[in-house]
């Protein structure tokens, strides 16, 4: 089923995932097939949540790991492609006078800070729930933070789920084998 509040309502175009991106598809009446507004976000080597779909962008010619650049290098190879790359708060900050659902697809967390943010930051957007492939959940809360962060989310009411399968609480998944085993293969995607 087609959603046209992927990337920000501009999914496969330049502006996906921008604000310049969700600004061009508000105003646009023909969006009969929205279901909700999803965008990526990532922590750059210096501790910025950011709004970017890729792992890596071209910077001086060649591809580089986001999560290794600093977020003026990242926000600066943007640019160069004709980019403006948000910050994770400005993207909120947009969406928070809307009434439709939010997906926030973590791709990439490393430190508490960005936990902590991100956390905090979609538990005070009515609406809204966190998500992430099993690979990228395990990464951005490994194991030994996965059950504080767990309460944290829980206390806080937000639902971290699979991609795909929005009725898969990874935190809750991951709690037992079997439970595991099924939020992980591909072949139960849209289930």
């Amino acid at each position: 089923m087609k959603n046209s509040g992927h990337r920000l309502g501009a999914s496969d175009t330049l502006t996906e995932n921008t604000i310049e991106g969700l600004m061009r598809s508000t105003g646009n009446p023909s969006r009969g097939d929205f279901r909700y507004w999803e965008f990526d976000i990532r922590e750059s080597s210096d501790g910025i949540v950011f709004v970017f779909h890729d792992d890596t962008i071209a910077a001086n010619g060649s591809p580089s790991d986001t999560s290794e650049m600093t977020f003026s290098e990242i926000r600066e190879a943007g640019l160069q492609k004709g980019i403006s790359i948000p910050l994770f708060s400005e993207v909120c900050n947009q969406l928070g006078v809307r009434e439709e659902l939010v997906m926030v697809e973590i791709k990439h967390l490393e430190t508490e800070q960005a936990r902590s943010e991100v956390l905090g930051t979609i538990s005070k957007m009515a609406n809204s729930k966190a998500m992430a492939t099993p690979i990228r959940f395990a990464k951005s809360f490994p194991d030994d933070v996965r059950n504080e962060w767990g309460s944290r989310f829980e206390s806080a009411g937000v639902e971290l789920v699979r991609v795909g399968r929005h009725r898969v609480n990874l935190f809750h998944a991951c709690k037992t084998r079997k439970g595991w085993f099924f939020a992980q293969p591909r072949w139960l995607f849209g289930l």
